[in-house]
């Protein structure tokens, strides 16, 4: 049988939106939220709306290209079709890179949550079991793997609404009785509304750019998709209300429902966590258990997701010759098992610093990882200012999902995203100190590749199914 480079349209629309959800809608929600609260207090809501309107913009961004051009690679194929062989070499890599990061963070974080059911687990082993379960699934059948990240994700979408309605319920109406209504005092009151200003807002509206790091990995499924024109803008509509939505409920119901200072203060422990108080609050019993599963289930999507949109991504780079040719084949069920493992290789690493190198190598690993997210952002938002362009000259069709306000928008989230980067340095450090050494690797890489190797020209890209 001939080497096959293919991948088989096995995603629905539904699993598309899923997978996007996977990476954004993950374990910092559920239990890192209170370090965002304590740049901003109550009006961290503020600040998710403004993080969330930037990854608007970014996800429609990707369904206008994608939606046209499903190819393999998604927004990385199509940044080497309109920036060219470096756009699509560092848009490629640099996600690639930045997402099986992600993955290496997600399986020890795992398995952490699962030495609160076994006390006695050793992490390495625990995050080796995890690892193996993400890779299983990676390894399996396209349609497999949707399936089980459309049931990850349906859980956590289910205990977000959950708390939501709880927390409601506990605000306004005190349920279940005999607890009080707790009103909206908390929202006012421990130095206001906003105590640290407009600026703790900005602050705080910069980590929160973070949280929806991970909305990227649903252009990595557009070549899987049955029908990408009519599932991709579907997927893009669903997926960034739903993640708008359950973070400004979720976060205002978290400051509303107690002192923000307590949220602030809270060691990240499971416990500890806004959601388990919700649950204890009401009365449900076991609540410390129930936050565990969900924990856990969070992060195993995530790492389900990151690992599949880092396999792809490197497919994509091997079948333009700028990854080893393995990472090009798929088996006769379309996994591209070479990409997978690669990919894989990666999060091996990752899981090995976050393990023995927490306080040192790992958190300047993480810091370039943050920096990634900011690129390729970036990388998006100057590909869709191209792809336009192009299209316009050529008097192509409109696409089936369109960038409100664009190119002005495009404009915008760049200049948000280089301010990002500029206040990082007194937030997170390690972003400048492990980032632009990375950078330059990143970019370096590419010209060496070039000197030793005949890069293929960009070629026109496919449009429609």
């Amino acid at each position: 049988m001939s080497e096959r480079t293919g991948l088989v349209r096995r995603l629905t629309s539904g699993q598309v939106a899923m997978i996007g959800l996977s990476g954004a809608l993950g374990t910092g929600l559920f239990l890192g939220s209170g370090a965002t609260i304590a740049l901003a207090g109550p009006a961290t809501i503020i600040s998710y709306i403004l993080a969330g309107s930037l990854a608007l913009v970014i996800v429609w961004a990707l369904a206008e290209m994608v939606s046209v051009h499903p190819v393999p690679g998604g927004h990385g194929a199509v940044a080497g079709a309109y920036l060219g062989r470096l756009g699509g070499y560092v848009g490629r890599w640099n996600f690639a890179i930045q997402s099986f990061i992600a993955v290496g963070a997600e399986v020890v974080a795992g398995a952490t949550y699962l030495q609160h059911w076994f006390p006695g687990l050793n992490l390495g082993v625990g995050t080796v079991c995890c690892s193996l379960f993400v890779i299983g699934l990676n390894l399996a059948t396209v349609r497999l793997y949707g399936t089980s990240e459309y049931w990850f994700s349906m859980i956590k979408v289910v205990a977000i609404c959950a708390f939501i309605l709880l927390g409601l319920s506990l605000i306004f109406f005190g349920w279940p009785s005999p607890n009080p209504p707790t009103g909206l005092s908390n929202l006012t009151s421990h130095r206001g509304f906003a105590p640290y200003g407009f600026g703790g807002i900005l602050l705080a509206a910069c980590m929160a750019v973070f949280s929806f790091g991970g909305i990227e990995n649903s252009s990595a499924g557009a070549a899987e998709s049955e029908h990408p024109e009519r599932d991709i803008p579907r997927a893009a509509r669903a997926m960034i209300w739903r993640l708008l939505i359950f973070y400004i409920l979720a976060v205002g119901v978290i400051v509303t429902m107690q002192p923000w200072t307590e949220t602030a203060a809270a060691n990240g422990t499971i416990e500890s966590s806004p959601f388990v108080k919700a649950l204890d609050a009401a009365g449900i019993s076991a609540a410390g258990h129930i936050m565990n599963f969900v924990l856990i289930v969070a992060a195993l999507s995530a790492a389900n997701g990151c690992l599949y949109a880092s396999s792809r991504m490197i497919h994509s780079l091997a079948i333009d010759g700028m990854a080893p040719k393995a990472a090009a084949k798929t088996s006769h069920n379309g996994a591209p098992r070479g990409a997978v493992m690669i990919a894989a290789i990666g999060m091996v690493i990752a899981s090995l610093l976050s393990i023995f190198a927490a306080e040192s190598a790992f958190q300047y690993l993480m810091g370039a990882a943050i920096l990634g997210i900011l690129v390729t952002w970036t990388i998006v938002l100057l590909t869709h200012l191209r792809f336009r362009s192009v299209r316009k000259k050529l008097g192509k069709p409109a696409a089936p999902a369109r960038v409100l306000g664009a190119p002005y928008v495009n404009y915008l989230g760049i200049a948000a995203c280089v301010c990002v980067f500029i206040a990082l340095w007194w937030q997170i450090h390690a972003a400048w100190v492990a980032g632009i050494p990375y950078l330059i690797c990143l970019f370096g890489s590419y010209f060496v590749l070039k000197h030793f190797r005949d890069l293929p020209e960009p070629k026109e890209l496919p449009e429609g199914h």
